[in-house]
């Protein structure tokens, strides 16, 4: 389905990260105190692509990685998605489960428990979201897949494909251990919120 490209402007951008910037700094708040460590947002950042762009400007495609993602329902729509290399998910799940650490591959309990990391990431930058811009954002069940990143990114840019050629990416880093690990928070609002944050932004 043809649509007309994201319109961009300076209003949006601003509002955008200040938004990012806002929702990155409740997750990351949300994330330490699950762990009890420190996790630092190194980088918030916003960008327009097409559909079929998406893993390429995220990470190397090819790389395997670990993804959360929860659909936002309400106000606004889209969807939300933590990505994690495979040793940070497991040492994130190990952190919170207050054992020692080992490499491993991921069993059905560290699926579980990285649902609940994501789950909670995701509602705390919501939340932040939401109020910031008066709206009303209300996460899905999250769901947790494990392969390379092409293949984790194709449900999300199927559901925006939906409705148009391009979305809009909200992206935050984390950084964990002094860059030992790394993982990624993908904000992706529908055209109809974009509209609708437009809107909020021109209104303040």
């Amino acid at each position: 389905m043809s649509a007309q490209s994201i319109e961009w402007d300076p209003v949006l951008v601003d509002g955008l990260r200040e938004m990012g910037n806002i929702g990155a700094a409740h997750a990351t708040t949300a994330l330490s105190a699950l762990i009890n460590k420190d996790i630092v947002v190194e980088v918030s950042e916003h960008y327009v692509c097409e559909t079929h762009q998406l893993p390429e400007v995220i990470e190397d495609p090819e790389q395997l990685m670990v993804g959360v993602f929860l659909e936002t329902h309400g106000t606004g729509k889209g969807g939300i998605m933590l990505l994690f290399s495979q040793d940070m998910t497991t040492t994130l799940v190990d952190l919170m489960l207050s054992r020692p650490h080992e490499v491993r591959e991921l069993d059905e309990m560290d699926r579980d428990a990285i649902c609940e990391v994501g789950n909670i990431c995701a509602s705390a930058y919501l939340n932040a979201v939401a109020k910031f811009c008066g709206v009303t954002l209300l996460p899905s069940p999250p769901g947790v897949a494990v392969d390379m990143l092409h293949a984790i990114l194709e449900y999300p840019a199927a559901l925006a494909e939906s409705e148009a050629d391009d979305l809009m990416v909200i992206r935050t880093q984390f950084v964990f251990d002094r860059s030992v690990c790394s993982g990624f928070m993908l904000y992706l609002p529908d055209r109809d919120t974009i509209k609708v944050l437009s809107d909020k932004f021109r209104s303040v």
